[in-house]
């Protein structure tokens, strides 16, 4: 399972509950506990000074580049299942056609 955050948001505080109760970590894994749960985090700051100039491009190489290393260095090739929220579903939807 692959999470991918929005604009603005961040790879764990995004799935972070008011209570700090990460949902992916504290949840999830007590009902699929085989299961590998995996966060992807991108400079989402759309405001200020300091906000991300990445393409949309750019990020997807990227995403897709970390997955491929992490999942060849596993040893895995188990299915995928992504959560993707906002933007996150932007970058996976460039990435689809690299996966297939």
């Amino acid at each position: 399972i692959v999470a991918i955050h929005g604009l603005d948001g961040h790879r764990e505080g995004s799935f972070t509950a008011p209570n700090n109760v990460l949902w992916l970590r504290d949840l999830l894994p007590k009902t699929l506990s085989t299961s590998r749960i995996l966060t992807y985090g991108y400079d989402a700051r759309t405001r200020g000074v300091n906000r991300t100039n990445q393409a949309l491009h750019d990020l997807a190489i990227d995403f897709f580049a970390k997955l491929s290393i992490f999942r060849e260095d596993s040893k895995t090739n188990r299915p995928l299942i992504f959560i993707a929220h906002s933007f996150g579903g932007i970058i996976l939807k460039e990435v689809c056609p690299i996966l297939s």
